[in-house]
């Protein structure tokens, strides 16, 4: 079914008496709590091709098993109490190979953390390849991973045919992502140690430029947007303007737009097979594809007020009678359903909107945001997320040209202005994994430190 065949479907579409998101968003309402340590496993499970079938698999036969394998092994039959104790006990599989992240996702998951997961998937599922761990095991552990193998099986089992697909809202942002994964796949004690703190990155980084780029729909494909951190040890000031236009007041703002547009997209992809596309697909097909330009601008038109009589919202007119105006009309009313000025009757819509604001303040942008004096909350960029996303810029090179590196951060959304510029360079000298050839910015090389 293309989507012009779905905005179609529109003039059969009751408007419904709720507003409903399902694709696109990890925080949905309230108890938006995301447990990084399921996500993990839910995603490598996609990265390896392999994850674990919860029909089959039980700890405690696993862990039997795995005592039965290596109790023939050993001579000293009280060295399996030991390594009971350290293997199976508070859970410190889970850190002794990237295999066992994989147990990490059975159980019960909170809604928010299925949802990243889902949305992290869809990325991996868009490249089709497979990541194969190389793990450096000891012997005891690589009895364990042989033992675990027997548990795996393809992500998805039967109904992996049946699952509705996500097309990226981000293209930019999915590429760097499966980039950057699989590159961490080939170093995996890096990976081990680093891997919830690369999804809790990327979950910020994918929302901030999600809701940067929401309003975007008419100018096709996104790509990264102004997002200026700075780094936690500098002191932000009112004279920085790049930090105070395109920083967190700005992002704040956006945000408020995600659900009301969202939600509204839902109700164009239900009419398809139940995979989703985003808002900016259907605005290049309104402008690419062969259709009727009055008969669809007509079932636009007449959406727009159903949607507002339903909501009882002020009445706007289009800027103009095509069908790019009518829906820009259509997705004008799905915000202006939030803003208490624009409705009529006696309610409080406007908190539904506040809410995912805050759940995005509490859940999302918590570690990359600060309150700091008169200049009020900055995205902050703490010694730990920088030396990961420096690492992942610089990916399986030795080395990147300082400027080449910051290109490779506003490809993932990160912007710094001169002087946090300064201050990065600082850090890395500080660190020690920088090689300066003179005192200009281009003849500085920032190496791994992987």
């Amino acid at each position: 079914m293309s989507l012009i065949s779905r905005l179609i479907a529109l003039r059969d579409t009751k408007v419904a008496d709720s507003n409903a998101l399902n694709h696109y968003l990890p925080i949905r309402g309230k108890n938006n709590t995301i447990e990084y340590r399921s996500v993990a496993g839910n995603v490598l499970g996609m990265l390896i091709g392999r994850e674990l079938d919860p029909k089959r698999y039980s700890f405690n036969e696993f862990k039997e098993k795995c005592l039965d394998e290596l109790g023939g092994l050993l001579t000293d039959e009280a060295m399996l109490d030991h390594i009971e104790q350290m293997y199976f006990r508070n859970d410190a599989l889970n850190s002794a190979s990237p295999e066992f992240l994989l147990l990490g996702c059975l159980g019960s998951e909170t809604a928010a953390s299925k949802n990243l997961g889902r949305i992290f998937r869809s990325f991996l599922a868009q490249a089709g390849q497979h990541s194969e761990l190389k793990s450096k095991a000891n012997f005891i552990e690589q009895i364990f991973i042989n033992v675990l193998q027997n548990y795996l099986t393809k992500p998805g089992g039967k109904d992996a045919s049946k699952e509705k697909i996500e097309h990226p809202y981000l293209p930019f942002m999915t590429e760097a992502f499966v980039k950057d994964i699989h590159f961490l796949s080939s170093k995996t004690e890096y990976l081990l140690s680093h891997f919830e703190d690369f999804l809790q990155l990327y979950n910020f980084l994918y929302c901030a430029q999600l809701a940067l780029n929401i309003r975007n729909w008419t100018n096709g494909v996104p790509k990264s947007q102004l997002l200026y951190f700075i780094l936690d040890t500098e002191k932000a000031s009112m004279e920085r303007s790049q930090i105070q236009q395109y920083g967190y007041s700005s992002l704040y703002r956006s945000v408020g737009a995600v659900f009301p547009i969202l939600s509204m997209l839902d109700n164009f992809n239900k009419q398809g097979d139940g995979s989703a596309f985003p808002l900016w697909s259907y605005g290049e097909a309104l402008n690419t594809e062969q259709y009727d330009a009055d008969e669809v601008s007509a079932i636009l038109e007449e959406y727009a007020e159903k949607f507002r009589q339903k909501r009882q919202i002020q009445p706007r007119q289009a800027e103009e009678d095509t069908p790019v105006g009518q829906m820009r009309l259509l997705i004008n009313y799905s915000l202006d359903q939030f803003e208490p000025v624009r409705y009529r009757v006696k309610a409080h819509r406007h908190e539904i909107r506040d809410a995912y604001q805050k759940q995005f303040e509490e859940h999302i942008a918590k570690h990359f945001m600060q309150v700091r004096g008169r200049s009020g909350r900055v995205l902050v960029m703490n010694q730990d997320y920088l030396l990961l996303l420096t690492n992942i810029a610089i990916g399986s090179k030795r080395q990147l040209r300082f400027q080449e590196l910051l290109k490779e951060f506003r490809a993932r959304g990160v912007y710094f202005d001169k002087q946090s510029e300064k201050a990065l360079i600082t850090f890395f000298e500080r660190v020690g994994n920088v090689d300066r050839m003179s005192d200009s910015g281009d003849a500085v090389y920032v190496r791994s430190t992987i």
